[in-house]
């Protein structure tokens, strides 16, 4: 796949400035979905770790809170055990919609 040439000097500095990041991060991710496919879990333990790792640095380098990420995804969770407490499956594009469903 070719990159869109002509994007203008902001996008170049993203690249070469992010890029190693996210390519790192998309390595991470990818040996976490073999490992999950292979049925290795004590594999898929360690590169989820590197995984969390990698994305750890993204979020330092743009600021996000790592609070309100782990909020998000209590929240998230939160929501889901209530509606399964109720006896209500809940999923995207279901009957109940919610940004917060996992």
């Amino acid at each position: 796949m070719t990159r869109p040439t002509g994007c203008g000097p902001a996008l170049d500095e993203i690249r070469g400035k992010d890029g190693q990041e996210c390519k790192m991060l998309a390595e991470q991710a990818t040996d976490c979905l073999l490992d999950y496919l292979y049925g290795e879990p004590k594999a898929l333990i360690v590169d989820s770790a590197l995984f969390l790792l990698e994305i750890q640095k993204i979020w330092q380098q743009h600021d996000v809170d790592e609070g309100a990420i782990w909020q998000e995804l209590n929240e998230r969770i939160d929501l889901s055990s209530d509606l399964l407490k109720r006896g209500i499956r809940a999923r995207k594009g279901g009957r109940y919609r919610s940004t917060k469903l996992p």
